[in-house]
């Protein structure tokens, strides 16, 4: 499936529900998946959420989830080391990087006991080891660095046209190296990674009820480039798309598919405050946002992710499906699939009609399953399932027990 790859594989050890022998998955632009509930699919997104933390504050995710205590996996009797491991696209390298953090629990804190950036295979045929940037060695956090512009070079490792040398460093260590080592010339590698993984953006919940921030005024000084988490700048967002060429008459296009109702969105500026506004065919007032239906609000602001011209190149989105009547679930589809091509997306859901629309890319599905050594993940293989999709639909396939991730 061709599109947008930030993250090309994920490993996940003694993470919340995923196991000592730990899960491997390739990632591809789309990645919707499917299971029962308490499989595991929200873990994986939770995983991505720690990564997002760590070029910022790594015990803020772990704190609001209970503490360390409760990201490890409880199967075994004694305490784990929960490991994410990463392998990120990097188009200044000449291979993908390859990131690891390892957690676990000290005195009931956090610690990070490793973390590595280093390149994912040996630079060249016969090397026992890869090129890092990052590393604990002997018990040390230690860097190649590339030196400051005028710096004397001591003796150290020549790589491509850029001389490297190690140095010993003492950093937090209940902190990511991402968050204490920002230089985009001494540490090119970090930096980028930082960049990345600080831009993944999580859509976990819409709180769309009568008093909640994407219906109320907002501030004119909040974000304006992209939907934040609750959905609290949608007025903003949605009034900065309106002079990006073309994005405000495709939104246009889709709600009308969605309502053919809707003439036009508007934003209006009073008392100092931006409000958002649906023009409707047949009425000669908008209707402002807090009166919108919970659907439609919802629509409008997963149109506001998957139309962006400019999206962060990770999206995550629970549950999509959610309030939205079956018969907009083929469009949703497509839209996810149009949006791929700029960024990276991974979607849960429960709805049949929406992985029914996905059966001309069943790769793009992830099936999620639990039993007693942990959450398992398995993609759909387009040519297991070629004869059955020339009669069945995928959502079809999902509710015969065909293709798993089913409760019984």
């Amino acid at each position: 499936m061709e599109g947008k790859k930030l993250i090309r594989t994920l490993r996940l050890r003694d993470f919340l529900s995923y196991g000592s022998n730990g899960e491997d998955v390739e990632l591809l632009p789309l990645n919707v998946l499917i299971g029962p509930n308490a499989s595991g699919k929200s873990n994986l997104i939770e995983a991505l959420g720690v990564l997002r933390a760590t070029p910022k504050d790594l015990t803020a995710p772990i704190r609001e989830g209970g503490g360390i205590a409760e990201w490890l996996w409880k199967g075994v009797s004694n305490r784990p080391t929960a490991e994410i491991e990463a392998s990120v696209f990097y188009p200044d390298g000449i291979m993908p990087l390859r990131y690891r953090l390892r957690l676990t629990i000290v005195g009931q804190r956090l610690e990070v006991v490793d973390e590595v950036v280093e390149n994912e295979v040996p630079s060249r045929a016969g090397e026992a080891d890869v090129y890092f940037f990052y590393r604990y060695q002997g018990g040390y956090p230690t860097l190649n660095v590339r030196p400051a512009v005028g710096e004397a070079t001591p003796a150290g490792t020549e790589e491509g046209r850029h001389k490297r040398f190690l140095r010993r460093e003492d950093l937090n260590p209940q902190q990511s190296v991402l968050s204490q080592r920002k230089d985009p010339d001494q540490y090119p590698e970090i930096t980028y990674l930082a960049d990345q993984f600080g831009n993944i953006r999580l859509y976990r919940e819409w709180n769309l009820g009568r008093y909640t921030a994407p219906r109320m005024p907002q501030p004119p000084d909040m974000p304006e480039d992209f939907l934040l988490e609750d959905a609290s700048n949608l007025g903003l967002v949605l009034n900065n798309l309106q002079h990006r060429r073309g994005t405000k008459q495709l939104i246009i296009g889709h709600l009308q598919a969605f309502y053919p109702g809707a003439e036009d969105i508007t934003t209006k500026i009073s008392g100092g405050t931006v409000q958002l506004f649906l023009h409707e065919r047949g009425l000669m007032q908008p209707v402002p946002a807090t009166r919108l239906s919970d659907g439609t609000l919802r629509y409008l602001c997963l149109l506001t992710l998957l139309c962006h011209p400019d999206p962060p190149p990770l999206l995550c989105i629970e549950e999509p499906d959610l309030g939205l009547h079956p018969d907009i679930l083929p469009t949703l589809a497509e839209l996810l699939i149009e949006a791929s091509q700029r960024t990276q997306l991974i979607v849960t859901t429960h709805s049949d009609v929406l992985v029914s629309a996905l059966s001309e890319v069943p790769e793009a599905v992830l099936v999620c399953e639990r039993d007693d050594e942990g959450s398992h993940l398995r993609r759909l293989d387009r040519g297991a399932l070629g004869q059955w999709l020339k009669k069945y639909t995928l959502g079809e396939l999902w509710r015969m027990g065909e293709i798993g991730a089913t409760r019984w």
